[in-house]
């Protein structure tokens, strides 16, 4: 895994959610109350990117067509059966790191 800091923890607050781009790929960083999450920033629907969405609590809203998902799992609220692309993420010394390679979502090996 290539990990690559994106910013220091202490500027992305709890309820916030900022778009990046690592390499070639669109990353969105979240942080929630459950913690800093991250996935690869596309809605599902139509590519549209998250980040220029809304985060409520734990409930993350596409700006496009309003499609939600679970900010903390990925998975879709409305409608169910789409789920976010999942990144790995860390917090060393105070940075947050991402791997813009994608994790295997659930049933893919």
């Amino acid at each position: 895994m290539a990990y690559r800091a994106l910013l220091a923890s202490e500027d992305l607050w709890v309820g916030e959610l900022r778009g990046f781009r690592l390499v070639d790929q669109r990353v969105l960083l979240l942080r929630t109350d459950a913690g800093v999450c991250a996935y690869v920033d596309r809605c599902p629907h139509l590519g549209v990117p998250l980040s220029q969405g809304t985060l409520t609590g734990n409930v993350l809203t596409c700006s496009a067509h309003r499609y939600s998902y679970d900010a903390v799992t990925g998975q879709g609220i409305n409608p169910r059966g789409l789920k976010l692309t999942p990144l790995p993420v860390r917090i060393e010394n105070g940075v947050v790191s991402v791997d813009p390679d994608p994790l295997p979502l659930e049933g893919e090996a």
